[in-house]
């Protein structure tokens, strides 16, 4: 219903699990295909917050 309502034009996956399941369940109904993005979750210590700011630009660059 979401999809049919509002203009989306762009889907970014929080991380490996979110892109799976949106590519999994909602790509195909979407036709959008999603850009998969580091996890901000704080168990992803492997990025600092320095490259997590770099990698998530994407979308500022996406909205341009």
């Amino acid at each position: 219903a979401l999809l049919a309502k509002a203009p989306i034009e762009a889907v970014f996956g929080n991380g490996a699990t979110a892109y799976r399941i949106y590519t999994k369940y909602l790509q195909p109904v979407s036709g959008i295909a999603a850009v998969k993005l580091p996890s901000t979750s704080p168990a992803n210590a492997a990025w600092s917050a320095e490259r997590l700011t770099a990698a998530w630009r994407v979308i500022l660059e996406a909205l341009k």
